[in-house]
């Protein structure tokens, strides 16, 4: 199955659940994730399904309207039907939500796919429509 493109910018980053998280949860590798939003702070996206994971896990800990302006920072891609159908056809290891995210970043055109996730980085490393590389 192929996803149909939507109108992203040229040479942009998706940003994996785990790599905001880290920020937001206070995890071990928050200041490297801090270090790779400076560096592609115009041009991050991430999933509404992301979206929704730090409104949840982060009302725990901040105010919602800080978390807000948080995401205001990102570009915040739709979750569709084309991409559950996606997930479905390329799941690997039985990580649906690894098959979602990717869905959603290859269908919106992004080039790359960032994560601290290692087993995802080798399960989809021969993907060809996007690069996939690990925060470490």
């Amino acid at each position: 199955m192929n996803l149909s493109l939507t109108s992203t910018q040229a040479s942009s980053v998706f940003l994996d659940a785990n790599i905001v998280l880290e920020i937001i949860l206070e995890r071990q590798n928050q200041q490297l994730a801090k270090e790779l939003l400076y560096k592609y702070s115009d041009n991050l996206n991430i999933s509404s399904l992301t979206a929704h994971l730090i409104t949840y896990f982060g009302q725990k800990r901040v105010d919602l309207p800080v978390l807000r302006s948080f995401l205001a920072d990102y570009i915040v891609l739709s979750l569709d039907s084309e991409d559950f159908e996606w997930a479905f056809n390329n799941i690997r290891n039985n990580d649906f939500e690894d098959a979602l995210q990717l869905s959603i970043a290859i269908r919106n055109g992004c080039n790359s796919f960032i994560t601290f996730d290692k087993q995802l980085v080798d399960t989809y490393a021969n993907l060809k429509n996007i690069s996939i590389q690990l925060l470490s």
